[in-house]
């Protein structure tokens, strides 16, 4: 499965102290796996000596995307500018839609070239 991400990232040429021209970088990564995860957050409250429960339904929480990939040194450094960029955006895995992202972690492991990502939808 496909994952495409990109943000605003810092050129690489320019001193910390000088204008910050920032570019969109993007990145695909073909992916073993995507797991997507939503839960609703559910309030409930006991009532002492009534028919039962109350549930409140709140509403639902952020997708949490989980990747994982076998990825080159460089497709790795590629996401890493990513990572560190700003107004992070990514191409839902099952549905196209653009949704703006955070980067909640990422590991690599050079010896088995396996990346993990997780990304955290930012509801607005």
């Amino acid at each position: 499965m496909m994952l495409e991400v990109n943000a605003l990232i810092r050129d690489e040429n320019k001193g910390l102290l000088t204008s910050s021209d920032k570019k969109r970088a993007s990145v695909r990564i073909d992916c073993d796996s995507v797991r997507v995860s939503i839960e609703r957050r559910i309030q409930r409250t006991v009532i002492r000596g009534g028919e039962g429960d109350d549930l409140l339904d709140e509403g639902a929480e952020s997708a949490v995307y989980e990747a994982a990939a076998n990825v080159s040194n460089d497709v790795y450094l590629d996401v890493l500018s990513v990572f560190r960029g700003s107004d992070i955006q990514m191409a839902d895995p099952f549905d196209g839609r653009s949704l703006k992202v955070a980067f909640k972690s990422i590991s690599f492991d050079s010896h088995s070239n396996l990346l993990n990502m997780t990304l955290i939808e930012d509801i607005d």
